[in-house]
Formats: C-alpha cells, sequence, structure tokens
C-alpha cells in the first residue's frame, strides 16, 4: 500500500468517526437563543464542509486521469467546495421533494385504486397503489438521484465548475455502475444500520456490550469500505477530459 493510499484510509477511519460525532452533537445542540443558535450554524457548516471535503477529496484522488496524490486531491478539492456545496444543495432539496411527494401520495392513491377498479372492473386496492408508489421513490431515493450527482460530485471536485456538465454523466451509460450504486449505498447505509439495531439474545451483560462493540466496529468498517467503493468506481468511470495520444500528421 502506497503512502497516498494509507493517508486516505487513515482518513476516512478518523475522519468520518469524527463527522459522524459531530453530526450527532449537533442533532443535540438546542437553539434556546442567538448564541445557541449561532453555534448550532456554526457546527452544521463543520459538519458539512468536512463531509464534502473528506469525500470531495477521495472523488479527486481516485480519478484516473488526474492522478494526483492524496495532499494534492485534498487542495484541489478544497478549492472546489462552493461547486461541491451547490450540488449538495440540489440534491437535498430533491430528496425533501421525495419526502414531501411520498407522504402527500395516500389521498392520491385512494383515488387511483379507486380509478383503477372501475376501469380495469378488477379490484384494485388503495394500500397496493401506495406500495408500488413507495418502490418508485425508494428507487429514485437509492438509485436515480444518487447515479446522476455522483458523477457530477467527482467532476466537480477535480475541476470546480467546470466538472458540472453532460460529459460527467457518461457512468450512466453502464448499467452495472447503476447495480454498483444500488448495492453499495445498501451496504454503506442500510446493513450498518440494520447491523447495529440488531440485537442477540446474550443473557450476560458482558456478552451484550461486546455484541455491541463487535456490531458498531463491523458496521463502521462495512459503512467505510462501502463509501471508498461507490467513490472509486464513480471516479475511475469518468471519461477523459482530452485524449492521451493524438495522431500524428504527415
Amino acid at each position: 500500500m502506497t503512502r497516498s493510499n494509507s493517508m486516505l484510509c487513515i482518513a476516512h477511519l478518523t475522519g468520518n468517526a469524527m463527522l459522524l460525532y459531530v453530526g450527532y452533537r449537533w442533532l443535540a445542540m438546542g437553539e434556546s437563543d442567538g448564541l445557541h443558535l449561532a453555534a448550532s450554524i456554526l457546527v452544521l457548516c463543520v459538519f458539512i464542509f468536512g463531509v464534502l471535503w473528506l469525500h470531495g477529496t477521495t472523488f479527486a484522488y481516485f480519478d484516473r486521469v488526474a492522478r494526483l496524490n492524496f495532499r494534492r486531491a485534498a487542495l484541489r478539492c478544497l478549492r472546489h467546495l462552493l461547486p461541491l456545496l451547490t450540488l449538495a444543495v440540489a440534491a437535498a432539496a430533491i430528496y425533501v421533494l421525495l419526502a414531501w411527494w411520498r407522504d402527500s401520495f395516500h389521498h392520491r392513491a385512494f383515488v387511483m385504486g379507486s380509478y383503477a377498479t372501475m376501469t380495469l372492473r378488477k379490484p384494485v386496492s388503495p394500500s397496493t397503489v401506495e406500495r408500488w408508489f413507495h418502490a418508485f421513490i425508494w428507487i429514485l431515493r437509492w438509485v436515480a438521484v444518487p447515479v446522476v450527482f455522483l458523477p457530477l460530485a467527482a467532476g466537480a471536485a477535480l475541476d470546480g465548475w467546470a466538472g458540472i456538465r453532460w460529459r460527467s454523466l457518461r457512468p450512466l451509460r453502464r448499467v452495472t455502475y447503476w447495480l454498483e450504486v444500488a448495492a453499495l449505498l445498501l451496504c454503506a447505509i442500510w446493513v450498518p444500520l440494520r447491523l447495529v439495531h440488531w440485537v442477540p439474545h446474550i443473557n450476560s451483560f458482558s456478552g451484550q456490550v461486546a455484541s455491541l462493540v463487535v456490531r458498531l466496529g463491523a458496521g463502521y468498517l462495512l459503512f467505510i469500505a462501502a463509501l471508498l467503493s461507490l467513490e472509486f468506481f464513480t471516479s475511475s468511470g469518468r471519461p477523459r477530459a482530452t485524449q492521451v495520444n493524438t495522431a500524428s500528421t504527415p
């Protein structure tokens, strides 16, 4: 393992732990007065820019064309935090709209179920319509939106505003990339949460503590490994900006 690879792994192992702690502390902070509100905003900004810098650096580091070491990738990404922040705000807005759409669909499911029943002459329950709609929203959340925004984020981390372009979306042409994103996001988020919330039947207190430590450690390592793999596949799939070799002219 090279020095840059070691630095990247150490940065993710320590940086993500610190960011998770900062996020947890922010959720527990009160906003009773102006001073506490300002402190809450400051902590939130540290969390957001920390996430963007750490994972933007990883995108830039894994780019197969630039071939930057860890230090140069971190410096390159630091100059491009504003484009990354813009993408993050846009993605957050889309997720908020999806959540609102999902929560407000109950009445529409009843209307669509009634219309389908009258049209097909077969009973179609609103719960069935709502279940299919929730599956559609799940695909948008875990596949479609990440598949679009991750290559754009990789381009912005390396090239700034110039990296946010249609050319950066070429990995979308590969069906395997869609499957990689879905599988790795589930491994990074859903599986670790399920692992942490799973409580085995152990009678002794020491056994329960040991089980919790093992599950937390395994979930965190899985979280780090899946994120690194996701960022690697995203950056390595970005197209070359220019041709490496040009045809010689007579």
